[in-house]
């Protein structure tokens, strides 16, 4: 009895348009630029010739030393063509790759930045005077030199923010504890969504925004240690729909947590101008880079 022939192999390269882009935008946009792309010349003109494909960025958990992520970025920023709408990406974006983004998108929605140190407001406001309608932002592990009235007057129509950082415990003036929280009652009226997990606001900053940010629908207070819910601020928060308090579960926290306790000594050898006496800024944003260094080994 004969052997029926093999049948022959698939025409990959010969799949149509769509059927590619679906695909495409199911692996992600690391996937296409690290491999998929170069398969062959008609894959190829599909990934790079097609803006849709780029208006949603991701590049989180993606994160390689070995490889040039910003270029990487820069690759997928230009192939969308002006159309980008979403970006994301952890530990590599830099004030250089968000002014590329201003230059080449004007339509940005949503912007998630993780355990990026060397991102400033300068950037971020860059952003915003190209696409002042972002409308969703997360600083997660970002520095803490980020001057969040800044972000606000860039992004008026900001809905979401996520301030995320990790709990250290370390004693700080209430000026410091409280300058992120102020920035955002006096900044950001169109908040809907707020989650400040770990932040070190008080409880007065708190009742700012509550009182300022008349939108507001939810908030994340989970270790947000320096908080105590007294009868007034419950009351405040029984207007919104969701709150998650400071001592709530973090079990579904997206990102990493823990909680480090460090003793005066150690305070003082790791930030050696931490409650250094000083007359001027400089000693302060000295100060702020020290804690900016020690957040950022934590965050890798």
């Amino acid at each position: 009895m004969a052997t029926a022939p093999p049948a022959p192999a698939p025409d990959w390269a010969g799949l149509p348009d769509d059927a590619l882009l679906t695909v495409f935008k199911r692996l992600g946009a690391s996937e296409v630029l690290l491999g998929t792309a170069v398969v062959c010349r008609n894959w190829f003109r599909v990934a790079t010739g097609e803006p849709d494909l780029w208006r949603r960025v991701d590049l989180s958990d993606c994160f390689d030393p070995t490889i040039d992520m910003v270029a990487m970025a820069r690759a997928a920023v230009d192939r969308a063509d002006g159309c980008l709408e979403h970006f994301s990406a952890d530990c590599f974006v830099n004030d250089a790759l968000l002014f590329y983004i201003a230059k080449r998108t004007k339509g940005l929605k949503s912007l998630r930045l993780v355990n990026c140190m060397k991102v400033s407001d300068k950037g971020l406001v860059a952003v915003g005077k190209r696409s002042p309608h972002l409308e969703e932002l997360e600083l997660t592990t970002c520095s803490i030199k980020i001057s969040m009235k800044a972000v606000g007057q860039a992004f008026p129509q900001l809905k979401r923010l996520r301030l995320n950082k990790r709990w250290v415990n370390i004693p700080c003036e209430e000026s410091f504890d409280n300058h992120h929280a102020l920035d955002i009652a006096s900044s950001m009226p169109e908040l809907r969504h707020l989650q400040l997990f770990a932040n070190r606001l008080r409880s007065n900053a708190l009742a700012a925004i509550l009182d300022n940010c008349h939108h507001l629908e939810s908030l994340d207070l989970r270790q947000c240690f320096n908080v105590h819910i007294d009868a007034e601020l419950q009351a405040k928060c029984a207007r919104l729909k969701d709150v998650k308090l400071p001592k709530d579960s973090a079990s579904d926290y997206e990102h990493e947590s823990y909680i480090e306790t460090l003793s005066l000594n150690t305070v003082l050898l790791l930030f050696p101008n931490y409650g250094a006496q000083g007359s001027g800024d400089s000693d302060e944003d000295d100060e702020e880079d020290d804690l900016d260094a020690h957040l950022g080994h934590l965050a890798v």
